[in-house]
């Protein structure tokens, strides 16, 4: 009887277990469901959410009321939904996603060093302040000159200066920390102040501070001992760094420190608040790094100076009286930066020369010159970098099309330095045994792009005692550190203006243009302006009252313009023989502003709004003109012989190709072509625009400024083809580029080849 009670309850003892937490359950739920408040271990149907404040919420199962207070059943009415009660939507704030346009401020990467100088000694050109912009400018991030003195408009351009009111010494340095503090205090890592008496030797403050850590609290200069208030502070004649971090902290607390100055002494002052505020004090050597300076007072630069070690060795030379003293400093800065640098490259060479051996690739591993890429290995024949021979007056292979072509321009400049180097090291290592008059016998050269162009002579020489020597040499001369360039920050959102000449052969072509930029910019509402310059001949502009040659044309601009309210669409009427890009250039100019952005282009060009961004990032005021090469068809009666025209055009080998010679597209803003007019006229004077007929001469125009012309490939200009037409009137150089442009234009060679042989085989056919 027991055994069988025992099997019993082991059969049920599951189902006893459920039943008895099933019953717990239900009368837990009864006990908690009348208190709002509950003390039984969970909050009434609800979850509880953390907030960043950590605060507890309750989320009502009925939901919130308008204030955010949670609704029981009581207040909680159902909404019945239809079709013709839609509900009402609700406005939802959200915070505004946070876009960085560049990788180093969303990584909070930060330039290294921020130099003020202090210009109490006048802003003119026969300025110190002139001087240690030219010495240094280049070398460091940013330098601003702070200044209390009149300002002389004739100053280099690029010169950032800011002006003060203040006249005692103690507020134009605080005025000048606060603004540093309000103004730059988030992008850079060190801050330095120096006075205008001070030649800074740029590579060894950038040496000293790539080699120290960031976010301390670091105030770094020449120190003095102040006795009586118990602290040490930066003498300002040296010069000092202050760190962001430190910055960060006394930076509240100028205005402060401003009013409870008890002394006339500014470097001593700026001392005392960063001591009072950030426990702080001068200090000369952080890190084994020693900030060196050097007095300068009563001496020049002789023998003597040249020789001292110190003085090698200083960042800040100071107590600096004249401006030709500076730019002696930087020559001679500058000569033992090179020989330091020659014996550091020697020293690099004789370690790896010691370290090849060993390594797993022997002597085989050892790549010529010494510390250089290895040259590049190709993996098919497709791979395989051509060589160019090349002699005194011609080079092979420089061009498909023209295998043999006149050594000139840049390739000959190239040449001829690579013959005289050569030159130069064998009489270096043979003692000078051979005369000067060397003769190439052979020459070849490639670009690796690994390592730079390389160069192999054949040399015929002749010893002083009249003995022939041939001579094989290699030469490399290597690809330098890639390098980044500030540019001026730039946005999106400037509006550009389209300036497209017209001629009587264009008029079906503009058709589509206008069909293109009615899409691209007014469907989208895109903030760009078009000017339309309807060209006329002598002849056609007699008649024009009567048979105007672009009455179609102009009817249909006025179109575009119901159609679209806000267009901006123009048009001007030109009367010229020959138009050329500078002509017409200025004519428009006088009727804009001089920060309108320019687009010059053609009736052929097919826009999008990828490449008109790219206008207005790569066009800088200023500082940058943009000339990018459009992809240009080839004709499309032979690329499209058996198949329909597409509308757009493809990027491809078989469509076109990106036309190098070709300058008609071209961004820039007025004030920067006045400017390049203005110079243009100068090493032009007496002559008029008659004798500017080529798209060339524009490009050669902005050339002959101080601002960078961009040049660059742009898959997004894409040019449909055109006959081009060559002006005999044109100069020689420029006609034979338009010839050549014309020819290579056409199609690619393996399609022209493929014309001339169905060419032949019709021939063949009707022979028979």
């Amino acid at each position: 009887m027991s055994s069988t009670i025992n099997r019993t309850m082991r059969r049920w003892r599951p189902l006893i277990s459920i039943l008895i937490g099933a019953s717990v359950g239900v009368t837990l739920s009864f006990l908690c469901s009348p208190l709002v408040n509950s003390t039984c271990g969970v909050e009434r149907l609800g979850l509880a959410h953390i907030g960043l404040g950590s605060s507890r919420k309750t989320y009502s199962l009925y939901g919130l009321d308008g204030n955010g207070n949670p609704m029981d059943d009581e207040e909680f009415q159902p909404v019945l939904m239809t079709a013709h009660n839609p509900p009402e939507k609700k406005t939802v704030e959200r915070n505004n996603l946070l876009r960085f346009r560049y990788v180093a401020p969303e990584l909070q990467i930060k330039d290294k060093i921020f130099v003020a100088v202090a210009a109490t000694h006048g802003m003119d050109l026969e300025s110190m302040s002139v001087a240690i912009n030219k010495t240094i400018g280049h070398l460091v991030p940013k330098i601003v000159f702070f200044t209390n003195k009149p300002v002389d408009s004739a100053l280099p351009p690029g010169m950032q200066i800011v002006q003060f009111s203040a006249e005692q010494p103690i507020m134009y340095t605080f005025e000048t920390w606060n603004y540093i503090f309000e103004h730059f205090a988030k992008d850079f890592d060190w801050f330095m102040l120096i006075q205008d008496d001070i030649y800074l030797n740029g590579d060894k403050l950038m040496n000293f501070v790539n080699h120290m850590s960031i976010g301390r609290d670091t105030y770094i200069g020449l120190p003095t001992r102040e006795i009586d208030m118990g602290f040490t502070y930066c003498r300002k004649e040296a010069g000092y760094i202050i760190s962001r971090n430190l910055l960060k902290k006394f930076g509240p607390d100028i205005g402060d420190c401003i009013k409870t100055s008890t002394s006339s002494l500014s470097d001593l002052e700026v001392g005392r608040c960063v001591y009072q505020h950030a426990n702080q004090q001068c200090t000369s050597l952080y890190e084994g790094s020693v900030y060196n300076s050097y007095n300068f007072d009563g001496k020049s630069l002789g023998e003597l100076e040249m020789n001292d070690a110190h003085m090698r060795q200083a960042i800040t030379v100071f107590h600096v009286t004249e401006r030709r003293s500076i730019y002696q400093l930087h020559k001679f800065f500058s000569e033992v930066a090179i020989n330091e640098t020659e014996l550091e490259i020697e020293k690099i060479k004789n370690e790896i020369e010691k370290v090849v051996p060993y390594t797993p690739a022997g002597e085989d591993g050892w790549t010529w010159p010494t510390g250089t890429n290895e040259p590049f290995k190709p993996t098919t024949r497709f791979d395989v970098i051509g060589w160019q021979y090349f002699t005194t007056t011609h080079i092979y292979g420089h061009s498909e099309i023209n295998p043999k072509t006149q050594l000139v321009g840049p390739d000959k400049q190239d040449i001829d330095e690579i013959l005289g180097t050569a030159m130069s090291k064998l009489n270096s290592d043979y003692s000078d045994t051979f005369s000067s008059g060397g003769r190439l016998v052979n020459g070849y050269r490639r670009f690796d792009p690994t390592r730079g162009m390389e160069y192999t002579l054949d040399l015929q020489l002749q010893t002083i005692d009249k003995q022939t020597v041939q001579k094989r040499v290699q030469l490399l001369r290597p690809l330098g550190p890639a390098e980044i360039i500030n540019m001026p920050y730039v946005t999106e959102y400037n509006q550009v203006t389209i300036i497209v000449p017209v001629t009587i052969n264009d008029r079906e072509q503009l058709k589509v243009f206008l069909e293109s930029y009615a899409s691209v910019c007014l469907e989208t509402h895109d903030n760009s302006a078009l000017m339309l310059i309807f060209i006329y001949t002598p002849a056609e502009a007699r008649v024009m009252a009567q048979d105007d040659i672009y009455s179609n044309i102009k009817q249909l601009v006025s179109h575009y313009v119901r159609k679209y309210a806000g267009s901006r669409i123009s048009w001007i009427s030109v009367k010229t023989t020959i138009p050329s890009p500078i002509a017409i250039m200025d004519v428009i100019s006088a009727k804009h502003p001089p920060e309108t952005l320019f687009f010059l282009s053609t009736v052929n060009a097919e826009l999008s709004q990828e490449y008109l961004n790219r206008v207005r990032m790569n066009s800088i005021l200023g500082y940058q003109v943009f000339f990018p090469i459009p992809f240009s068809q080839y004709d499309t009666t032979i690329i499209y012989k058996d198949t329909p025209n597409p509308e757009k055009i493809e990027v491809s080998k078989n469509v076109g190709r990106f036309e190098n010679l070709l300058y008609e597209h071209a961004s820039f803003y007025n004030s920067d072509f006045v400017n390049a007019r203005q110079i243009w006229d100068e090493k032009h004077p007496g002559s008029s625009t008659d004798h500017i007929q080529s798209d060339t001469d524009l490009f050669e125009m902005f050339l002959a400024t101080k601002l960078h012309v961009f040049r660059a490939v742009d898959p997004a200009l894409k040019e449909r083809y055109h006959e081009r037409v060559c002006q005999p009137t044109l100069r020689e150089d420029h006609y034979q580029r338009c010839l050549e442009s014309r020819a290579d234009g056409l199609a690619s060679r393996q399609q022209l080849a493929m014309l001339v042989f169905a060419q032949g085989e019709k021939e063949k056919v009707e022979q028979l």
